[in-house]
């Protein structure tokens, strides 16, 4: 993938709350920085990632999504962080005592800087918290303002849940009969839209709206934008009612939400949807099981995913001696390759080379390893990509292909190789990448058996989703296995790279070419790609090899897949 432009400065900020959190796979909407010089603020960040470790975040976001619809959504967001301040702050301090200094600094920032002189209820309430943290009366008059703060100290034995619904009735009761007196009349006043045409005249408009406790919420707007909201519609999608908002929800409701946030999907939208994908989705999902809430078209979808997960497990069953068989060949073949990649490494040992600097273990540790040992050591400089081709042309042979999945990626687990696992089919504009396992997840990929085809399949777009899937490509080697029938098609046009007004078909040499470009701009950064190819597919390889080159696969009977897969895979890790 394409790394994230992230600013020194903002990957300063995410350090910060990955550190606290002790996750580093968190993608917080928040970030707090200083409002002076815009440096990380290192407290607050530090109570984001305290909130990341001590609560459920997905129901969070859905209380701060809640908040966004509202009028006053910074106030309470800034009024919700606050409550969130105080509570993980006295559940981490006998953890951390180090915090009771960064938070009485917090304070006297606060008063020392321009925030201070800002005035609402938000306001209000910070300047009652740091006052507190000071050792000062918390200097509130108004019985309404009192009654709020206090509503504003959260339990630490609350769950998240309990902390959501206090918050929701809090809000209820001091802002939904007071609010057009007790918030500033902009706010009020001013809709979302004649907002955003503020913002478009006087783009410093937007800075008003910048939350107060200067916790920077990053483009609220991604959401309406990545949901369709903000498209335009033509004739025909009106008359057919698939809108861009029916689109996007169709997708959901079919193959589950995203797995990234709607502000990365709209940076991974600008990266990949361009050129010849212009005006084309990308959708990024685990899947979804079970039809609970879908209706229509959607609800027909989701019951035939069901029963084909049966079908593939059924199959997968009935012939579990010669995929098993085929499992064990694909190891052997895979661990001859592999010992080449181990290597003898020092450890402390009883025995062996005497090292100097590990003496004083033995005197004062009672230590006998004081020696350097050559102990073989499995290095895997390399991760594998599988990925299938999950379109209706498949269709026919969706049993075959899931079990072939499965093979493959139960020998890779067995070998001890980083690898994951897709599929990618192309419907309503958007080219669905469905994740079934990652390279962290070190099971059985038991969930392949998800696989289900349908739609159309846009080969060019999902080799830019694969390269978003695979991560930094100069962190590691990289290989990529394409289970496909190397026809791509898909009814949405291409664009003309010289010509962005002039568009073609999707299908035969066009969207070869555009595979083949995109496959080589993969070989180009690194990427290793072979093609397997199931030999149930008519025709010949001549329009695969434009794509796959030599590394090309052709399956032409499961009992020698793994001896083909074996080769290709063998070859690609003794040239790395």
């Amino acid at each position: 993938m394409a790394k994230r432009k992230y600013d020194y400065k903002r990957r300063r900020a995410l350090n910060i709350v990955w550190d606290v959190s002790g996750d580093y796979r968190c993608d917080p909407d928040f970030l707090s920085f200083t409002p002076e010089h815009h440096e990380p603020n290192l407290y607050l960040n530090a109570i984001i990632g305290l909130t990341y470790k001590y609560y459920d975040m997905k129901l969070l976001k859905q209380l701060f999504d809640e908040l966004a619809t509202s009028s006053m959504a910074d106030l309470f967001s800034d009024l919700l962080w606050l409550g969130m301040e105080g509570v993980v702050y006295q559940k981490e301090l006998p953890h951390r005592p180090v915090l009771a200094y960064l938070r009485r600094q917090q304070a006297l920032n606060y008063f020392n800087g321009p925030l201070s002189i800002r005035h609402g209820v938000a306001q209000e309430m910070q300047a009652a918290r740091w006052h507190e943290v000071l050792g000062e009366k918390p200097k509130l008059f108004d019985p309404w303002a009192k009654g709020l703060y206090q509503g504003l100290t959260f339990d630490p034995n609350w769950t998240t849940q309990q902390i959501c619904d206090h918050f929701r009735a809090l809000t209820k009761k001091y802002f939904v009969s007071r609010f057009l007196v007790r918030e500033s009349l902009e706010k009020v006043i001013i809709g979302k839209n004649l907002g955003k045409f503020l913002s478009f005249l006087v783009p410093q408009f937007k800075k008003l709206n910048e939350s107060d406790l200067n916790f920077q919420v990053r483009k609220r707007d991604a959401d309406d934008v990545i949901a369709g909201k903000e498209a335009h519609d033509g004739l025909m999608a009106l008359l057919t009612g698939e809108t861009a908002v029916k689109n996007y929800q169709y997708i959901v409701t079919c193959f589950g939400s995203s797995i990234y946030s709607s502000s990365q999907m709209l940076d991974i939208e600008r990266t990949y949807c361009t050129g010849p994908h212009e005006g084309c989705h990308l959708h990024f999902t685990r899947g979804r099981l079970g039809s609970k809430g879908a209706t229509g078209e959607a609800s027909r979808w989701l019951v035939n995913a069901a029963k084909q997960r049966a079908r593939n497990l059924n199959y997968y069953k009935e012939n579990s001696e010669a995929y098993r068989k085929s499992i064990a060949r694909l190891v052997a073949q895979l661990r001859t390759a592999l010992q080449q990649t181990y290597m003898k490494l020092p450890v402390p040992a009883k025995t062996g080379e005497l090292v100097p600097s590990l003496i004083w273990r033995g005197l004062y540790l009672d230590d006998e390893r004081v020696f350097y040992g050559k102990e073989m050591q499995y290095t895997p400089d390399f991760t594998v990509d599988i990925m299938l081709d999950g379109s209706a042309s498949r269709g026919e042979y969706q049993r075959v292909i899931a079990a072939q999945a499965y093979v493959i990626a139960e020998a890779l687990r067995q070998c001890g190789i980083p690898y994951q696992i897709y599929s990618f089919c192309t419907i309503r504009g958007y080219t669905v990448m469905t994740v079934y396992q990652t390279y962290r997840e070190k099971k059985k990929s038991l969930s392949v058996f998800n696989y289900c085809t349908t739609g159309w399949n846009r080969d060019g777009l999902a080799l830019r989703g694969a390269r978003q899937l695979m991560g930094d490509l100069s962190s590691s080697k990289k290989i990529l296995m394409m289970l496909t029938d190397a026809s791509p098609n898909d009814d949405r046009p291409l664009r003309d790279s010289g010509n962005i007004l002039r568009t073609h078909e999707y299908k035969d040499a066009r969207a070869i070419a555009d595979t083949a470009a995109e496959a080589a701009s993969l070989r180009r950064d690194g990427v290793r790609i072979i093609g397997l190819i199931n030999d149930e597919i008519s025709g010949g390889l001549a329009e695969a090899e434009k794509i796959f080159g030599k590394d090309l696969v052709r399956v032409k009977k499961i009992d020698k897949m793994a001896e083909g897969v074996g080769k290709a895979l063998c070859h690609q890790i003794s040239t790395f």
